[in-house]
């Protein structure tokens, strides 16, 4: 098993550098900083954050704490909560069940076996990061001890968080959507990192990203997608969206004047292209 744990490291690290060399609008990148943060400190989080999400003796809830944990000590910043947060259930399955084309079929058991342990130990992770715009709910709010399990905790705030909406869905945007759409514009385009622009794009371009929707509202967040469409669309239907490169670098200078950050968006391509990775 050993061996299987250092091949699922190694997907999860490439899938995070990918989407880093991905040009995502708005989003840190290669291509530019932003949002207070740099690519190196989002190199960092990879790699502390790996060991401790596919420890083989700990659970969903515990990969999901120590690899905030050791971000935190590493970067201290937030910088991958949400891609904890998708991997964690995923590293869970494969380290229990292995890779095989039942994978979400198994991702559906291990979800169904979360606990309420599971969930005190996301709570404290979600605490520590400290992500913003997170505001306050009646019913299991994140600042409080939860009494129900990370499932039932999850599908609470579905409606509202597209991380939340994957495990209330078993994560159907990355099965669903995301991963036809990197294996299409893989072999249409040949490049990885466009392949991953496309999912990007593909994906902000269907859902209003909840990370803007937390920080700026409903109504801004869908005004942005409308904004970024026209774009996005070009991009996805050209031949060569290296056509498209100025237009893209001009939204994202854009974007980060004004503070719009699609991180949720980018956190659910980094869980498709390691989905992608595995097999």
């Amino acid at each position: 098993m050993a061996s299987s744990v250092s091949h699922y490291i190694q997907c999860y690290q490439q899938a995070c550098l990918l989407e880093l060399r991905a040009l995502k609008p708005g989003n840190v990148g290669y291509h530019s900083g932003g949002h207070g943060m740099t690519v190196e400190q989002f190199e960092l989080s990879a790699k502390a954050s790996a060991e401790p999400l596919f420890n083989e003796s700990d659970g969903t809830g515990a990969r999901i704490l120590y690899a905030v944990n050791a971000t935190h000590d590493a970067v201290t910043d937030n910088t991958n909560l949400g891609i904890i947060l998708l991997v964690a259930p995923i590293a869970e399955t494969i380290i229990r069940y292995g890779y095989s084309e039942k994978l979400r079929d198994d991702l559906a058991r291990v979800l169904a076996d979360l606990s309420v342990d599971d969930a005190k130990y996301c709570y404290q992770a979600i605490q520590i990061a400290m992500p913003g715009g997170m505001g306050e709910v009646e019913d299991q709010d994140v600042s409080g001890e939860p009494s129900v399990s990370l499932l039932e905790a999850m599908q609470l705030s579905a409606d509202k968080d597209r991380i939340a909406y994957q495990y209330a869905s078993t994560f159907s945007d990355i099965f669903e959507h995301n991963l036809p759409i990197y294996r299409e514009y893989l072999q249409k385009w040949g490049s990885e990192e466009w392949a991953a622009t496309a999912v990007f794009l593909s994906q902000w371009l269907r859902v209003p990203d909840s990370l803007i929707i937390r920080k700026k509202g409903l109504l801004k967040a869908r005004e942005i997608s409308d904004m970024i469409a026209p774009l996005a669309n070009q991009v996805l239907l050209s031949r060569d969206p290296t056509d498209h490169i100025s237009g893209l670098l001009s939204l994202d200078g854009e974007l980060k004047a004004v503070g719009i950050n699609p991180g949720t968006t980018a956190d659910i391509t980094v869980a498709t292209l390691f989905v992608a990775a595995l097999g």
